[in-house]
């Protein structure tokens, strides 16, 4: 994934695993918060809520959506648009 390719409410896909979410894992970017962006994955045992775009400011623990930042200039190589 590259820099063009950011904007909230694209649907990426792990190309790596993270702790909880395993490889190819699909996810929705739901923050962009300047350096980076925040990743919201749609995870088999707790998919994401239907129509899911854009975080709702509601704190990760009340949605129980699993959340993971990154930076842009760093970390953008671990995602892939799907």
């Amino acid at each position: 994934m590259n820099l063009d390719q950011v904007k909230v409410g694209t649907r990426v896909k792990s190309n790596r695993e993270f702790s909880n979410v395993p490889l190819g894992t699909e996810g929705i970017i739901d923050e962009d918060y300047g350096s980076g962006v925040m990743v919201a994955w749609d995870l088999p045992d707790h998919p994401l809520p239907y129509g899911y775009r854009q975080w709702d400011g509601m704190p990760a623990i009340a949605s129980r959506i699993l959340r993971d930042g990154f930076d842009k200039q760093k970390e953008l190589k671990l995602l892939d648009v799907v």
